[in-house]
C-alpha cells in the first residue's frame, strides 16, 4: 500500500505542474479534478491500511465536493451561471 501512496502522489506533482503550465483553463479545472480524485483516493487507501472508517468517509466525501465545484466551474465557463 505505501508503494500505491507514493505513486499516486507523484502523479499528484505532475498533474500540479499541468495545473500552473496547462494550455487552456479547461485543462487547468480537468488536472485539478484529477488531483481531487487522486488526493480522495490516497485517503481511502490509507483509511484501509489503518483500518479507520473515518479515513474513508472523508476521502469520498472531498472526492464529490470536487466533482461538484468542477462542474460548478464548467457550467460558470459555459456562460450559463
Amino acid at each position: 500500500m505505501i508503494i500505491v501512496q507514493i505513486l499516486l502522489g507523484l502523479l499528484a506533482v505532475f498533474l500540479l505542474y499541468k495545473v500552473f503550465k496547462g494550455p487552456t483553463i479547461i485543462d487547468r479545472v480537468m488536472c485539478a479534478d484529477c488531483i481531487d480524485i487522486i488526493l480522495g483516493v490516497l485517503m481511502v487507501v490509507y483509511g484501509a491500511k489503518e483500518e479507520r472508517a473515518l479515513f474513508v468517509d472523508l476521502g469520498l466525501v472531498l472526492t464529490l465536493l470536487g466533482f461538484v465545484g468542477t462542474v460548478l466551474i464548467c457550467k460558470y465557463l459555459e456562460g450559463k451561471l
